[in-house]
């Protein structure tokens, strides 16, 4: 497993990469721990020379409740705020979608060069969840599964929403590392069948008991408070 990179990315450093791109990402599971970054370039007119992006989804926390956020070329830019935990979807003139599955982060956007440059960031992977232009990021599925069941959740315990809300990244990708890492050793064929993804939950319960253990910690009462292991 690499160690996290030091490099920071902003809006002006994003639009150099993007130049002849609509979105790039980087620090995918099961490439390295973070930091994650999903960088976007938003046109005022498609280039046909690769995906153009025109729209991207996000979610955001307004009083303590999940909102979906949406940007496009005309929003109104700079942006520096923090985005939840969710689904990221790129959506081109087409309809077709790319999308990102993300324990929450900061964005930065600005308007550099002719684009609006989209900078997602965050401490914890960002996983891939297919699309036109790309495949799935092993684990995605579940931790798609994963943030279905904390939807539920949100549901009917009360006052869990604000819970996942105030939780930071880190903490959040712990309590999804915890869940599926005891799913893992509860099931030999799981073990069998995906040992890849199985070994990756090993090092990474390692590494999160070891180096973070206060957001080791508060990801396993994240869980527990879920009551999602069902």
């Amino acid at each position: 497993m690499h160690q996290p990179s030091a490099i920071v990315i902003d809006p002006p450093s994003a639009a150099v990469r993007l130049s002849d791109l609509g979105f790039l990402a980087e620090s995918d599971l099961p490439d390295r721990p973070g930091p994650a970054y999903l960088l976007i370039a938003l046109r005022e007119k498609p280039s046909l020379r690769h995906y153009d992006p025109e729209t991207v989804e996000y979610w955001i926390t307004s009083g303590g409740r999940g909102t979906r956020a949406t940007v496009t070329y005309a929003s109104r830019l700079p942006i520096e705020a923090d985005f939840s935990w969710g689904l990221i979807r790129i959506v081109d003139r087409l309809s077709v979608s790319n999308e990102y599955l993300t324990f929450g982060g900061h964005l930065s956007a600005a308007s550099i060069g002719g684009m609006s440059v989209m900078v997602f960031s965050s401490p914890a992977p960002l996983l891939r969840r297919g699309g036109h232009s790309q495949g799935w990021d092993e684990g995605a599925e579940d931790l798609g599964a994963y943030f279905a069941r904390l939807l539920v959740a949100v549901d009917y315990a009360p006052g869990f929403e604000g819970v996942v809300a105030r939780a930071d990244p880190v903490t959040r990708y712990a309590s999804f590392i915890d869940d599926l890492a005891e799913r893992y050793r509860a099931s030999q064929p799981l073990r069998t069948t995906h040992a890849d993804l199985w070994r990756l939950l090993q090092v990474e319960e390692a590494r999160l008991r070891r180096d973070l253990p206060a957001e080791w910690a508060a990801g396993t009462a994240l869980r527990a408070g879920a009551r999602i292991d069902g």
